[in-house]
């Protein structure tokens, strides 16, 4: 049967790709910014809207080249640490569970959880694109994701497995097995504002090739350093409404791939990762530690009632690692936080809080 031996938590942003210097001109988006959620309440503003907002301690932050530096270089020791555990691990198999931004899935088809489970995945390189930022941080980004192109294998039998056993345990999980040559479409974002849901906050990407999503990527060329066993891409629907996983959802969907994973007779070794968070655009350092604190205690109750209000935007990817926290709920490995760096970029506090973990 197949058994559990590694988990792992991992911050995937773009900023973990940048060097110090490059991090305050990567942060330059932030100030035309119209839809960034502000914790506790989960309301949606403008970046001048936010500043105003924001409490003093947070604009009077230090944002110098030598803070910066101290954090890119805990960043760094975080992601090769739990780099060196996965490899070491040896797993014939990572499930890696995260969620897709503007990549594969639109609002012509929104699933809130689905599993690919082809005999792989192509992982492309980004392609260059025109946009605001510097052309050394467009590169530095678009290579962090994937500077190889290659066929990911996929573990398909524990894909086709892991379906079979949610539609037997409650889950109507969505599924696919083909990629089109191009993906392109809209999502509106639907977030709050104090005067109601706005639904003016519209992305549109232009139809591109389009390989294995960032979340998913980030593992293969970071944690895997280009050389990855067997994958399996679980997506949850973390930021997008109106069909987002509730917390107590999410916790439960870790639940059943757990199930899954240890009643395929198989004999394998598992690697299960959460790819993406903690908290961003907007640093919520209290969310964080509820999250990373409820993990370490394995209390179950708080990770399936976080608050839905502090789970807006990309601050969703939080559940991911809840649905992680699911998994392992019954697993004899331990966890153990290697680095937590909130990062402030910015006097209105947006950044992120960078996290990486593991469980052996």
């Amino acid at each position: 049967m197949a058994k559990i031996v590694v988990g792992i938590g991992t911050s995937h942003s773009p900023m973990l790709a940048l060097t110090a210097e490059q991090w305050p001109r990567y942060a330059k988006g932030d100030y035309q910014h119209t839809g960034l959620v502000f914790p506790p309440d989960g309301i949606s503003m403008s970046y001048e809207e936010g500043l105003a907002h924001v409490p003093a301690a947070i604009k009077e932050r230090p944002l110098t080249n030598e803070v910066f530096s101290a954090q890119v270089d805990a960043c760094q020791r975080g992601i090769a640490e739990i780099g060196r555990t996965l490899r070491e691990a040896k797993p014939d198999v990572t499930v890696i569970i995260s969620d897709d931004q503007d990549e594969w899935f639109f609002e012509d088809n929104m699933p809130t959880f689905s599993i690919f489970w082809g005999d792989s995945v192509p992982l492309k390189p980004m392609p260059r694109r025109g946009n605001s930022r510097d052309p050394d941080v467009n590169e530095a980004i678009r290579l962090g994701y994937g500077d190889v192109a290659m066929d990911v294998p996929v573990a398909s039998g524990l894909g086709l497995h892991m379906i079979e056993y949610m539609m037997e345990h409650d889950f109507d999980v969505a599924h696919f097995k083909h990629l089109h040559e191009t993906y392109g479409g809209s999502v509106a974002r639907r977030y709050p504002r104090a005067d109601g849901i706005d639904e003016s906050n519209v992305r549109v990407t232009e139809p591109h090739v389009q390989g294995l999503p960032h979340g998913f990527a980030f593992v293969v060329k970071r944690l895997f350093e280009n050389e990855p066993s067997p994958i399996l891409p679980v997506f949850e629907n973390t930021c997008y409404p109106p069909n987002q996983p509730t917390p107590k959802r999410s916790f439960q969907f870790g639940r059943a791939i757990a199930g899954a994973i240890e009643s395929w007779d198989v004999d394998a070794r598992v690697a299960v990762v959460a790819s993406g968070g903690l908290s961003h655009f907007v640093v919520d350092e209290e969310l964080d530690h509820m999250v990373l604190k409820a993990l370490k205690e394995r209390d179950a109750e708080t990770l399936m009632s976080l608050p839905r209000n502090r789970l807006y935007s990309a601050a969703s990817e939080t559940q991911n690692w809840v649905a992680l926290g699911g998994v392992l709920q019954e697993s004899p490995l331990q966890m153990e936080l290697v680095e937590y760096v909130p990062v402030y970029r910015t006097p209105a506090g947006t950044g992120g809080g960078w996290a990486f973990a593991r469980w052996e």
